[in-house]
């Protein structure tokens, strides 16, 4: 099953706090195998997506820093 890409339209504190839910049910431990397998894949996508933002930001702030330091 293929990871839908949802970099530009992911909310990253929401984001953050799926996966601290998510985290959270496994804490708790008394969770079945499935429902267990489906927030599994679901935190993996989030992390991948939200990774993903955090470096197209990070990567925008350098583009930005880098044109102001050029006009000086």
């Amino acid at each position: 099953m293929a990871a839908k890409k949802e970099t530009k339209s992911i909310d990253v504190a929401k984001g953050f706090d799926e996966l601290e839910a998510i985290a959270a049910w496994f804490e708790q431990g008394d969770g079945d195998v499935d429902q267990g397998l489906k927030k599994f894949e679901r935190a993996m996508t989030l992390a991948d997506s939200l990774k993903q933002r955090l470096d197209e930001a990070e990567n925008s702030i350098r583009d930005i820093k880098k044109r102001f330091t050029s006009e000086e």
